[in-house]
């Protein structure tokens, strides 16, 4: 077996590393370890990088290491940002993605010595920052002029009313002339300009009628004229009218996605007209519409035959009937969110149909969900992949049984704060399950001795503020899931201290633990158990 290994080709191990880290990314590391020649493989499968303070002083090695990156992660970094952009640019890696966030002001100097090395970077976000102005903007779109997305949006500094030293329509109308290549820009928190040179428009807290607004209705119906090309609409928290929704529909645009999150003033009319134009939408979000009923769903789903995601979180007036309408009547969807409706509510007698292609079911914040209304759901989605249930007092430990004996794919479940779930019974299907967020549940050292034995491929667990975790439930978690990552058990306080070391050389795949406040490990452990592979921390 052992030569067998040896003597095959190093394309075939490519293409099983590249399973491994499509499907479970943490598998690399391990892979990594065995041999130089599987570290050689291993290296250029990473393509996302995630800067952490522990990992600046060794950055140029691993810019090094990995040639392929495609994604810079540096958010809240705490340092001289223009130094570590300058140290980017000349790695000489073909990045495409760069995310920064909560900075005091943009770095600007860095951005131009991207800009000279770095032709492949495409998509820029600078959310969160202290300062942005429309200069700030032009500097950017001078040092990176083939930018497609862009991502300015909640700038920490309140908007005084005065143009100087913040973002105006005139700075992104400049902003969209010299990025030619734009398709897509996130200006949530701003006014914004209506660009025809857009093809995704996101936009946020902005009300039609408001004073900060200043352009025309006729202006925007005019500029969704224009954009032919726009494929993504995304408005949140606006007053607008069932006249704007049905300009767009009149444009003809070639939309995938359409975002009206808590929305205000459009009717069914509105969402009628524009859903009737433009039945290739593949995302729909409709959170908040507080006038949807389970009749106007099943009016719209007509529409929806190639919607695979559907967004209708406190939409209160929904019941269990327009869950089943969905399931039935639109087959390509694959993601259902409904948290905060009236799920557990029976409005009348709906067919049970199967739908195999939905995979993800967040259902958080129904506290009159039974489990036997969770019982349904699962009969008709077989191959539930995700399913989140936080917040549900109604639901118990047998329901979550129930569902995962009819749905024996789960790789991540949420149950946080179902004080009702205890334990999920021996003989629960959970070979696949991935990820456990329980915080706050009634989960107990009892289920946890179950979930060892039952997930043997458990990586991420959550037992934030679970009483009735002790020392010896943490203590089977660790010793029978073998590919334990991350475990929190921050507010679990019946725990033994000592216990924490224990933890890290007992399962050398642990990467971070988060432990109870008074818990904390002096300097000198801390730093002598990163050392070995994991944080330990209190948040």
């Amino acid at each position: 077996m052992e030569d067998t290994c040896v003597d095959l080709p190093s394309e075939c191990w490519e293409l099983i590393f590249d399973h491994l880290h499509r499907h479970h990314h943490q598998f690399l590391e391990p892979v990594s370890l065995v041999c130089k020649s599987f570290l050689s493989l291993s290296n250029p499968l990473l393509l996302s990088l995630t800067l952490s303070p522990h990992t600046i002083s060794v950055l140029p090695r691993l810019l090094l290491r990995f040639q392929r990156l495609k994604t810079i992660v540096a958010e809240e970094f705490c340092g001289d940002l223009d130094a570590l952009l300058s140290q980017i640019a000349r790695s000489h890696l073909s990045l495409q993605s760069l995310h920064l966030s909560k900075q005091k002001s943009a770095p600007l100097e860095g951005l131009r010595q991207l800009g000279s090395t770095m032709k492949s970077l495409k998509s820029l976000k600078c959310y969160n920052f202290g300062r942005l102005c429309d200069g700030d903007l032009i500097e950017i779109s001078n040092s990176l002029p083939w930018l497609e997305e862009l991502d300015i949006s909640y700038p920490t500094v309140e908007e005084t009313g005065e143009s100087e030293g913040h973002i105006t329509d005139a700075g992104i109308e400049a902003m969209s002339k010299k990025l030619r290549e734009l398709r897509k820009i996130d200006i949530s928190g701003f006014a914004i300009s209506n660009s025809a040179n857009l093809v995704s428009v996101s936009v946020n807290r902005l009300d039609l009628n408001s004073s900060l607004f200043r352009s025309s209705l006729q202006t925007i119906e005019n500029s969704f004229i224009c954009a032919r090309a726009l494929s993504v609409i995304e408005f949140s928290s606006m007053v607008i009218s069932d006249a704007l929704l049905c300009s767009i529909a009149k444009a003809h645009l070639p939309l995938k996605k359409l975002a009206l999150s808590h929305c205000q003033n459009f009717t069914l009319l509105g969402i009628s007209s524009i859903l009737h134009a433009h039945q290739f939408l593949s995302e729909l979000d409709l959170r908040g519409a507080y006038f949807l009923t389970d009749q106007c769903m099943k009016d719209l789903s007509g529409y929806l035959s190639n919607v695979t995601s559907i967004n209708l979180a406190a939409c209160s007036k929904l019941t269990n009937s327009t869950f089943f309408i969905l399931t039935k009547s639109c087959s390509s969807l694959t993601e259902i969110k409904m948290e905060r409706t009236n799920l557990g509510e029976e409005d009348h007698v709906v067919d049970l149909v199967k739908n195999t292609r939905i995979r993800s079911l967040k259902l958080a914040g129904n506290e009159r969900m039974s489990d036997d209304s969770l019982s349904k759901f699962a009969s008709v989605c077989p191959n539930l992949q995700l399913l989140d249930v936080s917040f549900c007092a109604g639901i118990t430990g047998g329901g979550i049984a129930e569902i995962l004996k009819s749905c024996d794919d789960v790789r991540h479940l949420e149950v946080n704060f179902c004080v009702g779930v205890k334990s999920f019974g021996a003989d629960s299907k959970l070979s696949k399950l991935g990820v456990l967020k329980a915080a706050g549940s009634g989960i107990c050292d009892e289920g946890l001795v179950m979930v060892g034995q039952t997930c043997p491929w458990l990586l991420h667990l959550d037992l934030r503020g679970c009483s009735g975790v002790s020392t010896k439930g943490v203590k089977e978690i660790v010793r029978s899931c073998k590919g334990l990552r991350e475990i929190n058990i921050k507010g679990c306080l019946d725990l033994n201290a000592k216990f924490v070391a224990r933890m890290v050389f007992s399962r050398p795949s642990l990467r971070k633990i988060i432990l109870p406040i008074g818990f904390f490990p002096g300097y000198n452990q801390r730093d002598f158990l990163l050392r070995h592979g994991c944080l330990v921390c209190c948040s």
